[in-house]
């Protein structure tokens, strides 16, 4: 999930990041309008799906449920939105994260532990992860190693499946509920389609004989104009000839009727110039499209967007239909284990307890391996200086004491690219991952190095957005691919936009 656009929760400036790529920095001293960023997209992220109105972006990849694009193109969805929590919830189940792991991962938000415990699902994988977390398998495999699934410590397997087959059967009443009358809907679009392809052919019917007519008005203006034009020239004839004047049917003189013709030529021409300007009237009258054409497509297009609502509420049922089958099915399993566990073919304490121990031993193990790949990472950021003082500073972030030091935000930040490493070897579709603090309280040696670092990580996600004071800003500005800063206009703010070095210049409000 690729941040595209980062939003407030008011109407603030937003960061528009639709073309933004590689190591990527919001220059700001101080932080507010960052903090509203945060705010907004991990208040968005908490709703699970009830945001309404204006959000933060993001593009999922391909076109799909995600959004709606061009063949080909990134789709979108807001954070916060149904379809934002459809593809979460299919990301959470692929690598068993919960929502605050995935939070870690993306946003850098959370305790400490839930970093870890999130760097420990990636490195185990998802199928370790749901046996090491209580799941069943393929009978608890939907819930996407979500620990409101997992069994209580202190509950049986059996007490634990009933409660399960409790929230499987709501899960089946639900969706059955939300099956009735599809029948109806079905009859009513397509009574709904036939109308609509009645319309729309009255108002092809309509269209046409207005374009006829028009076309009608417009040969007999031009016709009405040359025979006016004729008239014209030929009374200029017998004006400028007199009596000498030829007749138009014998050429002989006219002499003694030349009055009369002319009189006669004139009326004629009077009768023409009064038709003619008819028609020109009428010609413009049926430049614009008649009211009774207007109504009929706008019944037929107000027939389209009932046809499409109606289209979009039989596809979420097709949908729940198959959710339905789904549920069903978990329902029948897990009411066959039920039965298994009651006849006394369930697993036995003895395996329980080995199973138990086997968990603990990989949770431990991968625990291990995060600790040394941040040793390692921290080693790296800081040539060495924390070797000896690692163990306790270690200890010390884990327990929750984030100091607002040094050596406590050097740490964060080697926990941070750690974490967003671990993520991409294990397949996550990372789009993005944002850095929220830390960079300004590094030194002078440190951070270089630190921004050299998240520079060979942007070529590893597409985009690494920071947060940076103007001082890390000035002092490395080679390292930034981008750089976005808050300015006061007198009209209120906006958000400049600029690549480092001799480049263009982008406003964005």
């Amino acid at each position: 999930m690729k941040l595209e656009l980062l939003c407030t929760a008011t109407r603030t400036a937003a960061l528009e990041l639709s073309d933004a790529r590689g190591l990527v920095a919001f220059v700001s001293d101080p932080d507010a309008l960052w903090r509203e960023y945060m705010a907004a997209i991990r208040a968005a992220l908490a709703s699970r799906g009830r945001l309404r109105g204006r959000g933060s972006v993001v593009s999922v990849g391909a076109e799909g449920r995600g959004g709606r694009g061009r063949r080909g193109a990134p789709a979108v969805a807001t954070v916060g939105s149904a379809d934002f929590e459809s593809l979460l919830e299919k990301m959470l189940a692929a690598h068993a994260l919960r929502r605050e792991e995935f939070a870690a991962v993306w946003l850098g938000t959370g305790r400490a532990e839930t970093w870890l415990s999130a760097a420990v699902a990636l490195l185990n994988g998802p199928e370790t992860t749901r046996r090491a977390r209580g799941d069943l398998g393929a009978v608890g495999g939907g819930a996407g190693g979500r620990p409101d699934h997992a069994p209580a410590r202190d509950e049986s397997a059996a007490a634990w499946v009933r409660r399960l087959i409790r929230e499987a059967t709501s899960d089946v009443q639900r969706l059955a509920r939300a099956q009735v009358g599809t029948a109806e809907l079905e009859a009513r679009a397509k009574e709904l389609r036939e109308a609509a392809a009645v319309k729309r052919g009255d108002a092809e019917a309509a269209a046409m004989a207005w374009v006829r007519e028009r076309q009608d008005a417009e040969t007999r203006l031009l016709l009405y104009r040359d025979r006016e034009r004729e008239l014209r020239e030929r009374l200029k004839r017998i004006r400028d000839a007199g009596r000498d004047a030829g007749c138009v049917n014998c050429g002989r003189p006219l002499e003694d009727r030349l009055d009369a013709v002319r009189e006669a030529r004139r009326e004629e021409w009077e009768d023409v110039v009064q038709d003619g300007k008819w028609w020109r009237r009428r010609r413009d009258q049926l430049e614009l499209k008649p009211d009774e054409l207007k109504e009929i497509e706008s019944r037929a297009l107000s027939l389209g967007a009932e046809i499409e609502d109606l289209s979009e509420e039989l596809e979420r049922r097709k949908v729940q239909a198959l959710e339905l089958a789904a549920a069903t099915d978990r329902l029948t399993q897990l009411r066959e284990l039920e039965a298994r566990i009651a006849e006394g073919t369930g697993r036995t304490r003895q395996t329980e307890d080995a199973n138990r121990d086997e968990a603990v031993r990989l949770v431990e193990a991968a625990r291990e391996r995060v600790r040394a790949k941040v040793h390692a990472k921290l080693i790296a950021l800081t040539g060495g200086r924390f070797a000896g003082a690692f163990p306790e500073l270690y200890a010390d972030w884990l327990a929750g004491n984030r100091g607002s030091g040094e050596d406590s935000a050097v740490l964060e930040t080697a926990a941070r690219i750690t974490l967003a490493e671990i993520a991409v070897d294990a397949g996550v579709a990372l789009g993005s991952v944002v850095l929220p603090a830390g960079l300004e309280r590094l030194n002078g040696e440190d951070l270089p190095r630190t921004l050299a670092d998240l520079a060979r990580l942007a070529r590893r996600i597409p985009l690494v957005l920071v947060k940076a004071t103007p001082r890390v800003a000035a002092g490395a500005p080679e390292s930034f691919d981008l750089l976005y800063s808050l300015e006061d206009t007198g009209k209120g703010q906006r958000v400049r936009r600029r690549r480092p070095g001799p480049a263009a210049l982008w406003l964005q409000g």
